[in-house]
């Protein structure tokens, strides 16, 4: 049964041109109806007084792998569907439940839990499925199982395009290994986002990935070549190359000041992409967990492989990213907030992530410090 019509009055909105002042935005139907200074109240509407507060889009995170002490590698829906309900805090409506490299059976398994778990109603939305590998180049795995990555096949992707179930959004992969070209191009054709990433492509091999289908750059920064004035690699391609977007882990620990400096700079704002790559660790306790048969130190914002001390995801939510790159740089929310909202969307190719006529009604209502005071999905109020 649908929602009551929901009208949120005494905004300051956020649409895809400007923030209104003083505004109201109409949801029906688990749409967005009317966006103005003056909007009309249905009768049985309900209302929301946003007390001056701003309304924006629902945060879209496309890489996250789990939260709340939950790995969606090995997770049951119910334990999924937890994750959902818990990221309505985080203002995050929608996500791409991402998962690590893992043996052929174990991913088949993963993929069935999370499509169980994206029917369940309540929380944010599953949109799809990420799959970060398996076909990573070795060299450049980060965290990811030495066991679990390999070389990539155009049989095995398309088992798991069918297991998906149309649920496979988007895939990170070496473009730079013998096979990836045509797993780009299949995936391409059949509207999967494909992404570069744990890769050691030079300039020209990516540019043969785009050319087969690659239209966006996993966690910028992390686990591929590394610039060199001399060697065009992979990262510098990636910084000049428009038709590309690229994502960023800004939690200060995969991305730092400058090297986010460098992203605005050189990257169009459209072009730019946060996200979490939030683990298990994700508000959960500090200290040692084991998970997958490896060992992890968890910190306040980030993660470690206990040992060897490799970086491995994050413990920060695309809230977080949103809160520090505002406070780092000093930039509007009008600027900030389409990077984790509209341009995600944008590159999946999805009508989600801005405030105007016809949209879903996924929306957040943020106070002066950043906290998700009200949370609507669907047109219907959660939080």
């Amino acid at each position: 049964m649908p929602p009551r019509p929901l009208l949120i009055r005494n905004a300051r909105v956020l649409t895809p041109d400007r923030v209104l002042p003083r505004s109201a935005v109409l949801l029906a139907e688990g749409r967005i109806k009317a966006v103005g200074p003056s909007v009309s109240e249905p009768v049985h509407a309900e209302t929301l007084d946003a007390g001056g507060r701003l309304l924006s889009p629902g945060l879209i995170d496309i890489h996250i792998n789990g939260g709340f002490g939950t790995t969606f590698s090995d997770a049951d829906p119910e334990a999924i569907h937890g994750v959902s309900v818990s990221l309505l805090k985080e203002g995050v409506t929608s996500y791409l439940a991402t998962l690590l490299s893992l043996p052929f059976d174990r991913t088949v398994a993963a993929i069935r839990s999370i499509g169980e778990a994206s029917r369940k109603e309540g929380g944010a939305r599953i949109l799809g499925i990420h799959l970060e590998g398996p076909f990573l180049n070795p060299l450049r795995r980060g965290a990811h199982r030495k066991d679990h990555v390999r070389p990539p096949s155009l049989s095995e992707f398309k088992l798991l395009m069918k297991e998906s179930r149309g649920l496979l959004r988007m895939m990170t992969l070496a473009p730079e290994l013998p096979g990836a070209a045509g797993v780009i191009r299949c995936g391409w054709r059949r509207g999967v986002l494909m992404a570069a990433g744990h890769s050691e492509a030079t300039a020209e091999e990516l540019e043969r990935g785009v050319d087969a289908g690659i239209s966006h750059v996993t966690h910028l920064f992390n686990a591929m070549r590394p610039f060199h004035h001399r060697e065009e690699g992979i990262m510098d391609a990636a910084l000049l190359d428009d038709r590309l977007s690229c994502e960023l882990i800004y939690d200060r620990k995969h991305c730092t000041r400058n090297a986010m400096t460098l992203a605005l700079r050189l990257k169009p704002p459209g072009r730019l992409i946060l996200v979490s790559d939030a683990m298990f660790a994700l508000r959960a306790r500090k200290g040692l967990h084991r998970v997958d048969g490896d060992e992890y130190e968890v910190g306040t914002k980030e993660v470690r492989l206990a040992g060897s001390g490799v970086l491995a995801g994050s413990a920060v939510s695309l809230l977080d990213t949103v809160k520090l790159l505002s406070e780092d740089f000093r930039l509007p929310a009008e600027t900030v907030l389409p990077m984790a909202s509209a341009n995600p969307a944008r590159a999946l190719g999805l009508p989600l992530g801005e405030i105007r006529p016809g949209r879903p009604a996924d929306l957040v209502v943020f106070d002066s410090n950043w906290k998700a005071w009200a949370v609507i999905v669907g047109g219907r109020r959660w939080k």
